[in-house]
């Protein structure tokens, strides 16, 4: 009996230390997610018809931590870290931050002139502070606006994010706040996650905008406690 109780015993605490090994592991990736995520949060495959004639894209951070970019690549529906361009002029994104990736050419030499044109076009002489924009260029990377796609690859050629997309409308880009991964098709609308029509009155969108609270961070940061109260819970009893 003594055996049987004792082979019993010791089958609980294995399957209790399993458990509580899982849900550590569980909660190790939460908070990893919750300390540096980047989304695609906004795209343009418009731009290049705007004032500026460049298409452009927006990336997120929604964790807590800075995360550096130095390295990073994007590439478009080809989904290749082999055909992926450098994405250039930023090294970091901090948490709550919206950074705009502007296309120039392969060399670069076109940024600061498509920049300066990018800046007025949307908000004239008053370029909000804090505002922060990149670029990125080469063979093949242009955004069509019938269908295409942005990929998103770290320097050891790892897929961070992507989102794909089907036909645009001209002056309005597509809104990805939610940080979807994938097919993505809400497009810009005033008003919502932080959205307004350009200062030249040609499009609608939100570069450079971080609505407050994100939903995605408010999910994890509810992931979070969800697990954190369990193990708390689990310790209790």
């Amino acid at each position: 009996i003594n055996g049987v109780n004792f082979s019993t015993k010791h089958k609980n605490k294995k399957m209790k230390t399993n458990k509580i090994v899982s849900m550590a592991a569980v909660l190790i990736a939460s908070l990893a997610m919750a300390q540096a995520q980047i989304i695609i949060s906004e795209v343009d495959p418009t731009g290049s018809s705007a004032s500026y004639a460049a298409d452009w894209f927006e990336l997120e951070n929604i964790g807590s931590s800075a995360v550096n970019i130095t390295g990073w690549k994007m590439d478009d529906n080809s989904d290749a870290f082999a055909n992926a361009v450098s994405i250039r002029n930023v090294t970091s994104i901090a948490p709550g931050q919206a950074v705009v990736f502007v296309e120039g050419n392969a060399t670069g030499t076109t940024d600061l002139t498509i920049d300066g044109h990018f800046e007025t076009a949307w908000f004239g002489t008053s370029v909000p502070s804090g505002f922060k924009i990149g670029n990125y260029g080469g063979t093949g990377v242009g955004l069509s606006a019938t269908a295409d796609a942005v990929n998103i690859f770290d320097s050891t050629g790892t897929a961070i994010t992507g989102v794909s997309f089907g036909a645009s409308t001209t002056g309005f880009t597509f809104d990805n706040e939610t940080g979807l991964i994938g097919t993505i098709s809400q497009l810009s609308v005033v008003g919502v996650n932080g959205a307004f029509t350009s200062f030249n009155g040609a499009e609608v969108g939100s570069p450079g905008v971080v609505p407050e609270p994100t939903t995605l961070a408010l999910a994890g940061l509810g992931l979070t406690g969800f697990l954190g109260l369990r193990r708390l819970k689990n310790r209790q009893a």
